[in-house]
């Protein structure tokens, strides 16, 4: 399985985003380390990934919106967005969004079902 790679710059999102292909689909998850609703859903996707099986294709991404305020403006920016936080968002085709929700709508049972 792929692991979850932290943006901190501008240039690594720019850098991941062009690697794409059209068959990748990448899985944003942009949250805030002192906001407790943050960190409840963090732990929640946290144990959804740690189950997802070994050959899974999915490639991740986390962005701390507080110490990378400019990749969280940019990703929403390239991906005309609103921002929010925690955010969860969902590509595929390179910019295409599969999914995206914020809060308490980041559920297992909802990342699951789009599997």
């Amino acid at each position: 399985m792929n692991s979850i790679v932290k943006l901190k710059n501008v240039e690594q999102w720019e850098e991941i985003r062009n690697e794409l292909s059209p068959a990748d689909e990448l899985i944003i998850f942009k949250y805030s380390p002192v906001c407790s609703i943050s960190a409840m859903v963090e732990q929640d996707f946290n144990l959804w990934y740690s189950k997802l099986p070994d050959e899974s294709k999915l490639k991740f991404v986390k962005v701390n919106v507080i110490e990378a305020k400019d990749v969280s403006r940019k990703i929403a920016e390239d991906l005309e967005v609103k921002h929010e936080s925690p955010q969860l968002i969902w590509l595929k085709n390179k910019s295409e969004i599969k999914w995206a929700a914020s809060h308490f709508d980041i559920t297992i049972d909802e990342l699951k079902a789009r599997l």
